[in-house]
């Protein structure tokens, strides 16, 4: 015991950080020391550590398959850790191809610039979030928005008639997200071809991205760009399947001078798909190029664009009087499944632009400023919107929303100082930013009741021309409106020992607007001006350095909420509405990532909601309104053996009003299923002449939900079955897949039906 107490003594350990030519954190590299069996792999920000290492003189070798090995010498003396930092001649983007090609589990990458808005390792936050990655969406042949977000535990699919899409998280719905951490328009008709990967944010999140239409109390999610890398490369690919549909699609980059510091890339596709019912359509293309420019070693520039159009027809439901109604059921209303009770002329045109600059000046190897700038602007060329509300079983009146022309902007500005920094022994990991955003929109609309059908009858026609005298005839309401948000935050990880970690956070924020400015009168209504606080704390305990922790948050988001005038006339000037959440969990990443996940327990209480009360024939409002989610949430990644990735989720969610007009009182919140669950298995053959050879199957189940407040009427469950089989080699890559196999009926948030079985095969050429 004396001698191996000696041994002990007479070593030292070797830590460092490996970051890529942009200055981004090194995942997966290995470290070795030569001439000994000691190695360790970098973590999601870049960190490794050797222990225990004899004192003496070492070569250090940072490797990884394919680049060249790069090394280093060390002394280790003892009971001293020696620091060795490596810097890597690729960037980010090639090391991800890397990690993607060669690394155990090719779907687990949770480094994130936007998560905590500072490099911050998945184990180190208090925080749950999901990633779903470009490895996962090429398997799965996603070209939709919908097939992506089943890939998130406890998260159900959305759709806006508009033209958004977006998902219900912790029972809580939204249908906008943030691009690149920055908030956009209201219409973003975007196209999967452009992204990187998409990163959802559980819990009320107001701390760090504020309260706009992008945020809910069950979090945000945040779409990630694709970003230039340092060589020559891209692919090109060519997709088929059912309903007519076709695409073609590009994503090329090059570096457009010697030294490699001026990068281009661009990604654009073009698709269009019929319907399995008699009429509908969705077209859009879009074309996205982004610059990078490496000034020097302290100053880099991103510059990022965004041009999409969409073309679709879109058709949802509304519920009448149900004591008219026999059905309390989606499934079991006398609808036909495949007739659209429209024609292809009711369609909607939109569009979205983006500009989106980032620049980042290295002030010290402890400080870091970073400006980010969007400007997003979404637009209806045309919206023809038509509901279906039910009259009584046979009758449904087709009631049509005419906004031509509208138009929504976003524009956000924000300035980050970023710290990695001791006082005294404590190391601190500081972001404190400045936010502006400036939101405004232009509508112009009508809503007509165009007529009622008998389902049992041939259908009367509808036609622009006759909808557009309709709305004339009726008048188009023009208004326009204009809200600021400015605040101030700061967010601080403390490490208050090697292991245990504690970060505290506070938002302020000033919400101001003149109101709704009606163009027919020339008047304002509804000004008022709003001061929010959001705090944010949360720990975290590593029982293994970066392979288990626990944690536990208090978490904050709000919502901005103008005055009301009573029926007596006297304004109640209200507060704004806050959602609180206590969670606690676990976080592991195990087995040199062959096992990867969280799980975790929330409860998310809303406060100061808004609720009607009848008083002598008047409806009052009041400020007391109560809501309450709670759940568990579960995200397993898994390589048991070579070539084979699991990707499985699960979600438990309850979420009811507590305090609330009588209607509501103990009511589920409408499309706010109880049980979700996702799984999908590949296995890929590694060696052999069918090395690149693939299969892959899934299912995501979602429970029933309720498509009313008052829980009268179900949107029923559902199971989907997919499968794929795929041949990835270096030069191209080919896929079949096919999407709800067990043919299942289902409808989504909107009452709109969803596509049977279907099938896509792509062809991809690697540049």
């Amino acid at each position: 015991m004396l001698v191996a107490s000696d041994l002990l003594a007479q070593s030292g350990a070797i830590k460092g950080r490996v970051i890529t030519s942009d200055h981004q954190p090194a995942s997966y590299v290995t470290i070795t020391v030569v001439n000994t069996n000691r190695s360790a792999i970098t973590d999601e920000a870049g960190f490794y550590t050797l222990t225990k290492i004899p004192i003496g003189n070492y070569e250090l070798e940072a490797s990884f398959i394919g680049y060249e090995t790069l090394k280093k010498s060390v002394t280790v003396a003892s009971n001293r850790t020696v620091a060795a930092d490596f810097q890597i001649t690729i960037s980010n983007s090639q090391l991800q191809e890397v990690i993607v090609t060669n690394s155990k589990n090719k779907f687990v990458y949770k480094s994130s610039e936007f998560v905590a808005r500072m490099p911050l390792k998945n184990l180190e936050n208090p925080q749950v979030y999901n990633v779903v990655g470009r490895a996962l969406i090429q398997e799965q042949v996603i070209i939709e928005r919908t097939d992506l977000y089943r890939n998130i535990p406890g998260s159900v699919p959305n759709f806006s008639a508009g033209g958004s899409m977006g998902l219900s998280m912790r029972g809580f719905s939204t249908t906008i997200g943030m691009r690149n951490g920055m908030a956009t328009s209201a219409i973003v008709p975007l196209n999967p071809a452009i992204l990187e990967r998409i990163e959802s944010i559980k819990g009320p999140s107001g701390t760090l991205f504020g309260s706009n239409r992008n945020v809910t109390f069950g979090g945000v999610y945040n779409y990630v760009t694709k970003r230039p890398y340092e060589e020559f490369g891209g692919e090109i690919s060519v997709a088929g399947g059912s309903y007519e549909f076709g695409r073609i699609s590009a994503d090329i980059n090059t570096p457009i001078n010697k030294d490699k510091t001026a990068l281009f890339r661009i990604n654009a596709a073009a698709q269009s798909e019929g319907s399995f019912q008699d009429q509908g359509f969705n077209k859009n293309y879009t074309i996205a190029p982004t610059f990078s420019y490496q000034v020097n070693d302290r100053l880099k520039f991103i510059l990022d664009m965004e041009m999409t159009r969409g073309n679709y027809t879109v058709v949802s439901f509304g519920l009448g009087n149900l004591t008219n109604i026999t059905a309390r059921n989606f499934k079991d209303l006398p609808l036909d499944y495949k007739k659209s009770y429209i024609n292809n002329s009711v369609d909607v045109n939109n569009g979205i632009n983006n500009i989106q600059a980032q620049v980042e000046y290295k002030i010290s190897d402890k400080w870091k400023l970073q400006t980010n700038y969007l400007y997003s602007v979404g637009y209806y060329k045309s919206l023809y919107w038509t509901a279906l509300n039910m009259v009584n079983d046979s009758m449904y009146s087709r009631v049509v929303r005419n906004q031509t022309p509208e138009t929504f902007g976003n524009i956000e500005v924000q300035q980050n100082f970023i710290g990695d920094f001791k006082i005294g022994s404590i190391r601190n990991r500081l972001v404190a930013g400045i936010d502006y955003n400036h939101n405004y929109n232009d509508l112009y609309r009508a809503t007509v009741n165009f007529d009622v059908i008998n389902i049992r009858q041939p259908l009367k026609g509808m036609s622009i021309p006759a909808l557009d005298s309709m709305s004339a005839k009726q008048g188009f309401s023009t208004t326009s409106t204009v809200a600021k948000n400015a605040s101030v935050y700061a967010s601080d990880v403390v490490n208050i020992t090697d292991h245990l970690l504690a970060m505290l956070s506070l938002r302020v924020d000033r919400f101001s607007t003149k109101g709704t400015y009606n163009a027919l009168t020339g008047l304002y209504t509804g000004a008022y001006e709003q001061t929010s606080l959001s705090p944010k704390f949360g720990m975290v305990y590593q029982v293994i350095a970066n392979q288990l922790s626990v944690f536990g948050n208090y978490m904050n988001g709000f919502v901005n909420l103008a005055p009301v005038t009573q029926p007596d006339n006297t304004i109640l000037v209200l507060k704004p509405q806050y959602g609180n959440q206590l969670e606690g969990g676990v976080k592991f990443d195990l087995f040199n990532t062959r096992l990867a996940g969280s799980i975790s327990l929330y409860d998310i209480s809303v406060t100061n909601s808004t609720r009607t009360e009848l008083i002598d024939g008047k409806n009052f409002t009041f400020q007391d309104g109560t809501q309450r989610s709670r759940g568990v949430e579960a995200e397993v990644i898994a390589n048991p053996i070579p070539g084979m990735n699991i990707v499985a989720g699960y979600g438990f969610n309850e979420n009811r009003y507590r305090n609330a007009a009588p209607s509501l009182q103990g009511k589920y919140v409408i499309f706010s299923p109880k049980n979700i669950g996702n799984l999908w298995v590949s296995y890929s053959i590694q060696e052999s002449k069918a090395k690149g050879l693939g299969l892959g199957a899934g299912v995501n189940y979602v429970d029933d939900s309720w498509f009313d407040a008052a829980n009268s009427f179900k949107v029923p469950g559902y199971t989907l079955l997919s499968a794929s089989v795929f041949y990835d080699v270096l030069r191209y890559r080919f896929a079949l897949k096919g999407n709800n196999l067990s043919n299942e009926r289902y409808w989504n948030n909107n009452g709109t039906p969803q596509k049977p079985s279907n099938f896509i095969a792509s062809v991809s050429f690697k540049l």
